[in-house]
């Protein structure tokens, strides 16, 4: 493969930051006496565009308790994951490393909103890897797991999905890359990753799987030409 763009999620793949959504969500939903299993909301959930995150959310409230989400309720929860991560936020372990020596084109693809986006990359100093190559689901009409956010960034950089290599930690991420057409690398180096996090990433249909960013470097300067 010759000089593909690599195409990174956000949350769980550059920054740390996906462990905190996951414990305020299922935190949220505990205190209304909703039990949900780690993996099996990993699997569902996480990284879904915000329209489709929210209305599965919600429905999964409205289903166990009969009550609605309001948006009192989602406002609330909003604003203690964006405290935590304002206050928390470090980056994946070797991130820094591996972008620092990436000579490779390059983009963000995240289903956040774009203007906590640019936040979060700028709280641990990544904004600058990337410069205007930062894309969020608010560009296009469905999110991941559909493959437009993807596509989107590819087609906006001169590229067809199939000449991408997307890095994404999450089924909804994997689903959307391999739908767009592109070389999907399963990355578990985010703390949010527990036992068996791969193999779901394998079943959604990863092409390989890594485990870190050292990995992840090593890869890319292995199989990847520069111009």
């Amino acid at each position: 493969m010759s000089e593909p763009l690599l195409i990174f999620d956000c949350d769980g793949v550059l920054i740390d930051s996906e462990v905190i959504y996951l414990e305020v969500e299922l935190a949220f939903l505990r205190d209304l006496g909703i039990s949900v299993e780690w993996a099996s909301y990993v699997r569902e959930f996480m990284a879904l565009g915000p329209a489709e995150w929210r209305a599965k959310y919600a429905g999964l409230i409205l289903r166990e308790t009969g009550e609605p989400l309001l948006d009192e309720g989602f406002e609330k929860l909003k604003a203690e994951s964006r405290r935590r991560v304002a206050e928390e936020l470090r980056p994946v372990e070797g991130a820094e490393a591996m972008l620092d020596g990436l000579r490779h084109p390059r983009c963000v693809a995240s289903s956040t909103q774009l203007g906590f986006l640019y936040r979060k990359l700028d709280l641990v100093n990544f904004s600058r890897f990337f410069g205007d190559r930062i894309y969020s689901g608010d560009m296009v009409e469905r999110g991941k797991p559909a493959p437009d956010l993807f596509l989107h960034a590819a087609q906006t950089l001169g590229y067809e999905g199939r000449d991408c290599v997307v890095v994404e930690d999450s089924v909804n991420g994997v689903l959307g890359g391999k739908a767009a057409g592109a070389l999907v690398i399963g990355f578990t180096g985010g703390s949010h990753c527990r036992k068996g996090h791969g193999d779901m990433l394998e079943d959604a249909g990863a092409d390989m799987v890594l485990d870190s960013h050292e990995e992840l470097a090593a890869w890319i300067a292995s199989e990847l030409k520069t111009a």
